[in-house]
């Protein structure tokens, strides 16, 4: 669990633009997740927060830790147990309805020569099969169910033990975590901006979404690093435990060029925790 509770976990994007890149655009790329990992705040602020953890090892956390650790270890266990008997369920629908296709067909086809009561026999047969094969995936969503709400409330216990660890960490930190992400992402927008305006670029895209790239030098990530490195101010100024943190503000503009730089969006906020527990449906 104390993985799940690192600032670095939170991901950064590129929001991918509807739009489609013509030939007077001029593309370049940037790694925002390199940029997310690397940027100066937040490697401080993840190193104060292992300190954080590590001074409070043996205290009321660690204990409420352990059983959250416990607790996520069983969801998964039955969440895989859910998926496999999901998957066995969702064989044995392809033979039901086989056999009920075949038993359905041979009826049709023999019921001029039975008696009433024979069609009937054979038809209450097929109902029954096919009866009992219902009674098997309503069960399993019926566990489906249970599974959702017991996953729902391990969410909410693990929000408010991350917002428990968030509070002690800004008492001994002196700065807000969640603040510094907000900062950073900021931060890493305005400079994406700026470094593709300054070489012209209309459109950035993350790497992930490229197949291939005769210019190298189109990859603007380093420097984008660079000029973040260039301005960095301590975590008390940009996430204060008291005050929202500043927006970070874009450079000044010098030419009148609209780079269409796509904003880095984190995926999750930093005292959400992306649980391994989350329910999946299972295909009937």
């Amino acid at each position: 669990m104390k993985n799940l509770f690192k600032l670095a976990t939170v991901t950064a994007a590129l929001a991918l633009t509807a739009n489609v890149a013509n030939a007077n655009d001029r593309i370049g790329f940037v790694d925002p997740s390199y940029l997310m990992q690397n940027h100066p705040s937040m490697i401080e602020a993840n190193e104060k927060f292992a300190k954080f953890m590590k001074a409070n090892e043996n205290n009321k956390f660690e204990a409420e830790d352990k059983a959250l650790q416990a607790e996520e270890k069983k969801l998964v266990d039955d969440r895989n147990k859910l998926e496999a008997d999901a998957k066995k369920l969702q064989a044995e629908q392809k033979n039901v309805e086989a056999s009920l296709k075949k038993k359905v067909a041979a009826l049709e086809k023999e019921a001029p020569r039975l008696r009433s009561k024979d069609i009937q026999d054979r038809q209450n047969k097929i109902n029954a099969e096919a009866n009992a094969f219902q009674k098997k995936v309503e069960a399993i969503q019926k566990r489906e169910a249970d599974f959702a709400k017991r996953g729902e409330a391990f969410q909410k216990k693990v929000k408010a033990f991350q917002q428990k660890i968030s509070k002690a960490q800004q008492t001994d930190a002196g700065f807000d975590p969640e603040a510094v992400q907000k900062y950073v992402v900021d931060d890493i927008n305005a400079q994406i901006k700026a470094v593709a305006d300054s070489k012209g670029y209309t459109l950035v895209f993350p790497p992930s979404v490229v197949l291939y790239a005769k210019d190298e030098s189109a990859d603007i990530t380093e420097e984008v690093l660079s000029a973040l490195k260039a301005n960095v101010k301590p975590l008390a100024q940009i996430a204060p435990v008291n005050g929202q943190a500043k927006k970070a503000e874009a450079p000044k503009e010098e030419t009148k060029t609209e780079t269409k730089a796509e904003e880095v969006k984190p995926e999750a906020k930093a005292e959400e925790v992306k649980s391994e527990a989350k329910p999946e449906e299972a295909k009937q």
